[in-house]
């Protein structure tokens, strides 16, 4: 058994995964809060059995890696293994020339997306809802055509907020909040601060990702998957003019193909 993890700017998610059966177990996420992660591992994963491997996407940074090792060292007394953002993999070939420079969890939802429909001869956009928002394209060959960031539908609040000095009652406004039924973002005109920066940067989000869509279909022709992924994904698929398939644990779908491939 496997322990798989995803380091995230805002969170850490993760599963076991049984690489001979190909089935993902028990699952979990917690905050990326650096100062308490050694207690928050012990938390989560002290009642695990000790792993075989423990394969990590990262993009949160060195000292968060060393935090991490340390803690599966003292508990299991096995090395973290740590994935990589290749030239070409799992039949996708990056767009990037400078290929390490494409963010190792991009490249974990950009495998796993095409793994997903590779068989059905369609171009992919592949978008995950994060800290940032990113949109990937991938062509019907698996040749990754590039793609888009954006600010997160967070980040983008919290941007505008520490930008200005007349809004501060719109940091309620934000998506854990709107998902536990307290402030629903819309996509109608407001009628306060608070609501307008919310609905701005939901409105924001959902029309570039509908755009990028938009010209993905007409350049093959309507032929186009779509899948979502990351935190705010639920919050923003619903609004989507596309048809998208949400899939909450994308990374870890693609961190699972690269722990079968190097085992």
């Amino acid at each position: 058994m496997n322990l798989l993890i995803d380091i995230g700017n805002s969170r850490i998610k993760w599963c076991l995964y049984n690489s001979v059966e190909n089935e993902f177990g028990l699952d979990g996420a917690m905050l990326n809060d650096k100062l308490e992660l050694p207690a928050l591992f012990s938390e989560h994963w002290n009642h695990l059995d000790s792993p075989d491997r423990v394969v990590v996407s990262n993009v949160s940074g060195q000292q968060l890696a060393e935090i991490l090792d340390s803690w599966v060292e003292q508990a299991w007394q096995i090395k973290t293994e740590y994935v990589k953002t290749e030239a070409f993999g799992f039949g996708v070939s990056n767009a990037y020339s400078d290929y390490p420079g494409l963010g190792v969890d991009r490249w974990m939802v950009i495998i796993a997306a095409w793994q997903r429909f590779r068989e059905q001869e369609k171009a992919i956009c592949v978008v995950d809802c994060g800290t940032a928002t990113t949109i990937d394209g991938i062509s019907a060959a698996g040749q990754h055509l590039g793609g888009f960031i954006i600010p997160g539908y967070t980040t983008m609040q919290e941007m505008l907020l520490n930008s200005t000095s007349d809004i501060e009652l719109a940091r309620k406004i934000l998506p854990k909040e709107s998902l536990q039924g307290k402030a629903l973002p819309s996509i109608n005109f407001s009628s306060s601060t608070e609501e307008g920066v919310n609905s701005g940067c939901y409105l924001a989000t959902i029309s570039i990702i509908d755009r990028v869509v938009t010209s993905m279909q007409e350049d093959y022709g309507n032929k186009v998957n779509c899948i979502i992924t990351g935190g705010n994904a639920e919050l923003v698929v619903e609004q989507l003019a596309g048809r998208f398939e949400y899939e909450s644990g994308l990374v870890l779908h693609g961190l699972a193909m690269v722990s079968e491939k190097t085992q």
